[in-house]
């Protein structure tokens, strides 16, 4: 199975995609985290502050009240107390906390040594606050699963205690952020989507330019606007389509002249063969010669003149052509029949698919004596069999017989007509409009001629026949 897309717009508004999430995901890591560690830091000196600011308070009040000062001002985040003992044991803990309440109670009580500060950290109990908040900074490394408990010696001897547990920060994937990442992503595939079919828009023209370039080489040119490198491609096409142009109409016009040339010659050796004075059998096999390249010069004439012309394509009905063509055939005696009941509209060069259709009706009368033509619709294309009853071609000539002049010695000679170039002139007209012609044998005898022409906006059908 595929698994990436196969368009390039869409490869590419998946790469913007990703990319810029992924970018705007780690942004927001990183954003994150060093707001996280500024809020830790404001939050380190600003529970500092206030722890002595508390211990100046406590200080300042009478000793018999400081009990219930002490409870009045507690928190369920901070516990104080006061006593002539203190409740943290004299072990220092090498940590930035240590130093930071140094600084903060120097202006109240001066230089406290170990003697006069202790400071721990110990695990806080996995209930109230501390089990709701969950995971959260704490004076950089302690989180809401440690607890800070701190002593402090006041003027007369006595101890003010603190256990403090800070409430943690608000987690960086908060509603905002995937709220922010939403509208990131939305941006992102609507301006990917805009910016992308801009960028490969010239590419689809390029494609639809070849795919026409492949049917009509007399197309319109490519217009050359956009970007200066899709100027410069389109400008090459159109050079390179106009030397397509030229260098066609060089070999047709040659082709033309060389048979029309030709005429002449051949007109006078016929004048001179009938007045020889030779055995009329002989006389005869070379007039028969004559005749051959007079038809194949004629018929070099006809197709240059029929390919070097500029026919527009416009809607034609296939059904109403097919059924005029078996018609005509009907009319001098043919055994030609269409099998359709319904309109089938498809857009061309009318001229050429009508002698494209009445090439292959021809050869199935000649060789195989009579013409079933039958046609069916796709969604995507349209196919016309052409049917006989004649004795076929080896299966490995079957694709030979489409170059031209090339004739079967069995069946394609001046005695039953041709020069061989009908079924040429037939795939060269099938494919100037996206399609082909194939041959095949039928199992209960003849051949079978099977067009297929590509569906196009101004192909509609009714139903089926």
């Amino acid at each position: 199975m595929r698994i990436l897309p196969d368009s390039i717009r869409t490869r590419t508004i998946l790469v913007l995609l990703i990319g810029l999430t992924v970018s705007h995901l780690g942004s927001t890591l990183i954003y994150s985290s060093d707001r996280g560690q500024a809020l830790t830091a404001a939050n380190e000196h600003m529970f500092a502050d206030k722890m002595a600011t508390l211990a100046r308070l406590m200080d300042m009040s009478p000793p018999a009240s400081r009990q219930q000062v002490a409870e009045a001002i507690s928190s369920p985040s901070l516990q104080i107390s006061w006593g002539a003992n203190d409740s943290v044991p004299p072990i220092h803990v090498e940590h930035e906390a240590f130093g930071l309440l140094q600084d903060s109670l120097r202006p109240h009580f001066g230089e406290l040594g170990l003697s006069r500060l202790h400071v721990v950290v110990s695990d806080a109990p996995r209930s109230g606050v501390a089990s709701i908040l969950g995971a959260a900074h704490l004076l950089h490394s302690f989180t809401i699963d440690r607890q800070l408990k701190v002593s402090v010696s006041l003027q007369d001897a006595s101890w003010v205690n603190f256990s403090l547990t800070i409430p943690g920060l608000v987690s960086r994937w908060s509603l905002n952020a995937l709220l922010s990442t939403l509208v990131m992503v939305g941006a992102t595939v609507v301006i990917s989507a805009w910016a992308t079919g801009w960028i490969t828009a010239p590419l689809a023209a390029f494609a639809a330019a070849a795919e026409r370039l492949g049917m009509d080489v007399s197309a319109p040119p490519l217009a050359e606007d956009g970007s200066r490198e899709v100027r410069a491609a389109a400008r090459a096409f159109n050079q390179m389509q106009e030397r397509i142009r030229h260098f066609l109409d060089d070999r047709l016009q040659m082709l033309a002249a060389i048979s029309h040339d030709l005429r002449t010659p051949i007109t006078r050796l016929r004048l001179r063969t009938e007045q020889l004075p030779i055995d009329p059998v002989y006389q005869d096999k070379m007039l028969s010669d004559l005749d051959e390249m007079e038809q194949m010069v004629a018929a070099n004439i006809n197709f240059a003149r029929d390919e070097s012309s500029a026919e527009p394509s416009r809607p034609i009905d296939l059904a109403a052509l097919l059924e005029a063509i078996c018609d005509e055939a009907a009319d001098i005696g043919k055994d030609a029949e269409f099998d359709w009941n319904s309109r089938l509209l498809y857009r061309g060069r009318a001229l050429a698919i009508k002698r494209l259709f009445s090439n292959l009706v021809e050869n199935a009368l000649r060789y195989g004596e009579r013409a079933r033509v039958r046609a069916s619709r796709g969604d995507d294309m349209i196919e016309v069999v052409v049917e006989d009853d004649g004795p076929g071609i080896p299966n490995d000539e079957l694709d030979s017989v489409f170059k031209p002049f090339y004739r079967l010695d069995r069946s394609r000679n001046l005695r039953t007509g041709g020069v061989g170039l009908g079924l040429a002139n037939a795939r060269t007209i099938a494919r100037a409009h996206g399609g082909d012609v194939t041959l095949e044998n039928r199992k209960e005898g003849g051949l079978r001629a099977i067009v297929r022409l590509p569906c196009n906006r101004d192909t509609v059908t009714g139903g089926e026949g």
